[in-house]
């Protein structure tokens, strides 16, 4: 939850193809929530939540962490319920193939299925990362958990709110390096720079 008015950021992979959306509070009761927008590239959903006056969590930056601080991770692993697990900062920057667009936090803290959508705290209690993936060879945690940065999910959910989806910019240009072929084609004396 990040306001009291039951705006809630998980992932979208948790929510993809739902046709129904229940929220299950820490007073254990269920409330209906609908998708504002969702973002496949960073894997990020916003979701509005049917209640209010609910505690939130603050965004914070990733930035304020750095490798070997300490940090939380709050989810509902193999759906036990609500629980915490700790650990630090194991690298930041980390791209992963599936994920080449995001600069993942990596982090030893237990992360297992049920943690996706979760938050990665910092221990002054912002919200650091929004927990994500995992590398394991068994499907449980191995200690190789990442979480999608608080400066990016910020970024998406400011436009998910505005317009249910992200827009972005890009560049239609590709390069190549000039072969000898194509450099005697453009008159060129040798083959430097880029085409």
């Amino acid at each position: 939850m990040i306001r009291a008015d039951g705006l809630i950021v998980t992932n979208r992979h948790v929510i993809a193809g739902a046709r129904v959306i229940r929220v299950r509070l820490t007073d254990a009761r269920e409330v209906p929530a609908t998708i504002v927008g969702s973002d496949a590239i960073t894997d990020i959903a916003l979701l509005k939540a049917k209640v209010d006056h609910l505690p939130v969590l603050r965004l914070g930056s990733s930035s304020a962490v750095a490798v070997g601080d300490a940090v939380i991770a709050i989810g509902n692993p193999f759906g036990l319920g609500q629980s915490v697990s700790a650990g630090i900062v194991s690298a930041r920057g980390r791209i992963l193939e599936d994920d080449p667009y995001i600069d993942f936090l990596q982090t030893d803290a237990a992360i297992n299925r049920g943690n996706s959508g979760g938050p990665l705290l910092a221990l002054d209690g912002t919200v650091v990362g929004v927990t994500s993936a995992i590398f394991s060879p068994s499907g449980g945690s191995v200690g190789l958990g990442f979480a999608i940065p608080a400066e990016t999910v910020s970024s998406i959910i400011g436009q998910l709110e505005a317009h249910g989806r992200v827009e972005r910019g890009y560049l239609g240009i590709s390069a190549q390096e000039p072969t000898p072929v194509l450099a005697k084609a453009l008159g060129m004396k040798k083959p430097t720079g880029a085409l």
